[in-house]
């Protein structure tokens, strides 16, 4: 017969446990910082999107572009007291303090798993080099943005940046509103973490009417004899216009045995081919 008294200790012990798996789920996978442009209010956009990076389980922190050195501050001291990955992300010149943040992030040495900008400045800073992944959505035609941020040297991350300047939905003031980009975003972010060889820069023109795409980088790989394009996107599932702007080949042109190609590619895919026999080496480490 079990007494009163064990059955409450049971209950006890049973609310502990719930308390204990509750407190373990909502450990966050990571540490996202948000910088809003110059006017915060029409930036309402990224606090949408910071409410996806919270549902995914990373703990999302949203600021005014101009508090970026003392959000980078308390960055570095949580990441001390507890490494995990650290993501900034910001719009218009958000985009510039998100970069600002960065670099004084390796003044200190932490690194930065991701840095994120849409449209950020033309006279925004260069990506430091202790960015493993950098992505840049941006016009070139826009006059309140354009920035296409270059790294600086010795970066040896995965770099992409797309230029938006062929979609006419898409303005300086809502380019941070797309809630296909943020949940894109948002997945990115869950999985800031992961890494890759930091392989070919990836800078593309995106076409109207074709769904916007936000690969890492470029990995390049070796055709075989009698392939094209046309086979190459067919194989790796990659669109065609892709391949033609990064490889300046015309689609149906023939290609040589062992030709080195260059595709889109994101961290932590798997080619169809082993890369033993397909990939082509090159000089970025495999460790950040």
């Amino acid at each position: 017969m079990v007494h009163g008294r064990h059955i409450l200790a049971i209950l006890i012990a049973a609310c502990l446990a719930g308390i204990a798996t509750e407190g373990t789920a909502a450990e966050p996978h990571g540490r996202a910082y948000l910088f809003r442009g110059l006017i915060g209010l029409i930036d309402w956009g990224m606090d949408e999107l910071a409410g996806r990076i919270n549902r995914t389980g990373v703990a999302a922190n949203i600021d005014s572009h101009i508090m970026w050195r003392s959000v980078a501050d308390q960055a570095i001291s949580d990441y001390r007291r507890d490494p995990k990955p650290i993501t900034a992300i910001g719009h218009s010149i958000g985009g510039d303090a998100a970069v600002e943040f960065a670099e004084h992030l390796a003044a200190a040495h932490v690194p930065v798993s991701l840095l994120i900008t849409y449209d950020p400045n033309r006279f925004a800073h260069s990506v430091p080099a202790n960015v493993h992944r950098y992505i840049n959505l941006y016009q070139s035609s826009n006059v309140l943005g354009g920035g296409d941020l270059a790294p600086v040297r010795g970066f040896h991350g995965n770099y992409a940046s797309f230029n938006l300047k062929n979609r006419p939905e898409v303005i300086h003031v809502n380019l941070d509103k797309f809630a296909r980009i943020q949940e894109i975003l948002a997945s990115k972010i869950r999985s800031a973490g992961a890494t890759d060889v930091g392989g070919e820069p990836l800078r593309l023109v995106v076409p109207p009417n074709v769904p916007i795409e936000l690969w890492d980088s470029g990995v390049a790989i070796s055709a075989h004899s009698g392939d094209t394009l046309q086979t190459i996107a067919t194989t790796y599932h990659v669109p065609l216009w892709a391949l033609t702007q990064l490889n300046k080949v015309s689609e149906s042109a023939a290609l040589t045995e062992g030709q080195r190609v260059v595709i889109p590619h994101f961290v932590g895919q798997q080619l169809p081919s082993s890369p033993a026999e397909n990939p082509v080496a090159n000089d970025a480490p495999t460790e950040r």
